[in-house]
């Protein structure tokens, strides 16, 4: 069975509010093509990272008089002899001013900023290992010290990069998604799913796991999967229609059938998902736990043993794996993160001017207006700024 580190990374299944219909994505391999399922699914690519297929403005013031004339609504409205734009909250704003900008931009500067000190880690990691197998010595305390801290580090992912970079390294699609966990459901692959013939298999998924509006549904989730036993394709479009519901993405990778979501989901489903089929691939009579295996972290310095050259060789192997992979991330993020400030600012001018009449404004509003503005400036770092303010 390919790992799921493999250099063929998986073709994904994607879910779309297009019509109904199946298609493959073309340029995809026979056996890794993408096949989008039907009832509402469409099938498009676009490059995850190297080798993998994916289906499926002006500046802030406010002078009294502003602040005076608030409308009912509590919108700060702009004076007549003021022609600097007011603080304003509504769709009239520009992209970058509109509600959530701000969050979307705090949670891009965490994974930014993660991204940039487990780098740092990483490297010198890496050279305190090779330096320590050129010369046949023990890890130094220096060298288990820095070890120790990358373990902390890493630990401290999810919450530390603001959701944006999962365990394979691997930066969140968008500004608005969250990293993502694959996991393979053992008893499932393409090869089982071709035999057997017809069987229907019921799961059951934990309530977090089904988005329901802002919130989530807090009763399990009955899904039933129909398998026919023929036509590889026609069975993961059933599949990943059947999933879809529950946040649940279906991918191809060799001839493994790999499963992916939202990695704050993921703990709940592991723990809660059960299975019962009809004898044939799974087991009829009462619902049995599903055997899930989460895809290996890029990094696992928590099993590390430095204390022989082996142990040694094999930490530094996943350092140099994990290089590219930061690498790649942190230009996803970065892409990402210049999409989203773009229309603030366009060059150091306009980011002084920006500056200037933010700080002048605050320095005119009242209580209730200062704390209506301070959530929205409370995630920026000067370090940020100044690497965007520097010519490249």
């Amino acid at each position: 069975m390919a790992s799921l580190l493999a250099p063929a990374t998986p073709s994904l299944l994607p879910r779309s509010t297009a019509g109904s219909g199946a298609a493959a994505v073309a340029g995809a391999s026979a056996p890794s093509q993408a096949l989008a399922g039907s009832g509402g699914f469409a099938a498009s690519a676009g490059a995850l990272q190297p080798g993998e297929f994916r289906l499926g403005t002006p500046g802030l013031t406010s002078t009294p008089d502003a602040t005076a004339a608030q409308s009912a609504s509590g919108v700060i409205e702009r004076s007549e002899a003021d022609p600097s734009l007011a603080l304003r909250a509504d769709a009239e704003l520009p992209v970058s001013r509109q509600p959530g900008q701000q969050q979307r931009l705090g949670r891009l500067q965490q994974g930014l900023d993660y991204l940039d000190r487990l780098a740092a880690s990483v490297q010198q990691i890496k050279n305190g290992l090779s330096d320590t197998l050129a010369r046949r010595a023990a890890p130094s305390d220096n060298l288990n010290q820095q070890v120790e801290q990358l373990r902390q580090l890493w630990s401290q992912r999810a919450e530390a990069s603001g959701g944006r970079v999962d365990a394979q390294l691997q930066a969140a699609d968008g500004p608005d998604a969250n990293a993502r966990q694959r996991f393979k459901l053992r008893g499932l692959d393409l090869t089982v799913l071709q035999q057997g013939g017809r069987e229907t298999l019921r799961l059951q998924l934990p309530g977090q796991a089904v988005p329901q509006g802002e919130g989530t549904s807090s009763k399990p989730v009955q899904l039933a999967v129909t398998l026919q036993g023929e036509g590889t394709q026609e069975q993961l479009n059933v599949l990943a229609k059947a999933l879809a519901p529950a946040g649940l993405e279906v991918l191809v990778q060799g001839q493994d059938i790999v499963f992916q979501m939202s990695e704050a989901q993921w703990p709940a489903l592991r723990d809660g998902l059960t299975v019962r089929g009809e004898g044939k691939r799974f087991p009829s009579g009462q619902p049995v736990r599903a055997m899930l295996e989460p895809a290996p972290e890029a990094l696992q310095p928590q099993r590390w043993n430095l204390q022989d050259v082996k142990g040694q060789r094999e930490a530094l192997g996943q350092l140099l794996q994990a290089e590219p992979r930061l690498a790649q991330a942190r230009q996803t993020l970065g892409q990402q993160w210049q999409q989203t400030v773009k229309p603030v600012v366009t060059n150091a001018d306009e980011a002084k001017d920006l500056v200037s009449d933010i700080t002048s404004s605050m320095k005119t509003l009242d209580f209730q207006s200062l704390g209506a503005l301070l959530p929205a400036v409370q995630g920026l770092h000067r370090q940020r700024v100044q690497q965007l303010l520097t010519p490249r």
